[in-house]
């Protein structure tokens, strides 16, 4: 089965019905179903953690947190861990390309991750992946 990685911005477009994607996020997740094994990291993970809080508040994002435990346990969900060495090879492409990007700590981490795994596409609404040379999904 092909793997999708899941970036901050659509597990937060899915979780928060005021999200300006969040229409378009649910959409995307309908079709996809049982399509894709899910990535993603604790990076991406901590984003969402704190972004979920300051959106939509405490209740919703610790059952926003329950759903995804339940993916991971069915085997849906995968959350690689980012070790020393990720973080290593994060910081290298963190200073080669935001001379003249803008990608964070936390996507240089999913770009190491995806390599590594050679996942090409990414359920995303930051257009940073299509600079780091990834098909973004939807």
């Amino acid at each position: 089965m092909n793997r999708l990685f899941v970036d901050t911005g659509a597990w937060d477009a899915l979780a928060d019905d005021v999200d300006s994607n969040h229409e378009l996020a649910l959409l995307y997740r309908d079709e996809i179903m049982g399509q894709y094994k899910l990535v993603t990291t604790n990076y991406v993970l901590d984003e969402l953690y704190t972004l979920l809080l300051l959106n939509i508040g405490y209740q919703p994002t610790i059952r926003f947190k329950q759903q995804l435990d339940l993916l991971i346990k069915a085997g849906i969900l995968e959350v690689d861990l980012i070790s020393e060495e990720i973080e290593g090879e994060a910081w290298k492409i963190f200073e080669q390309y935001n001379l003249d990007k803008r990608w964070s700590f936390t996507d240089c981490t999913s770009y190491v991750v995806m390599k590594r795994l050679s996942i090409t596409e990414v359920f995303a609404f930051d257009r940073h992946f299509e600079q780091m040379g990834f098909i973004r999904r939807p």
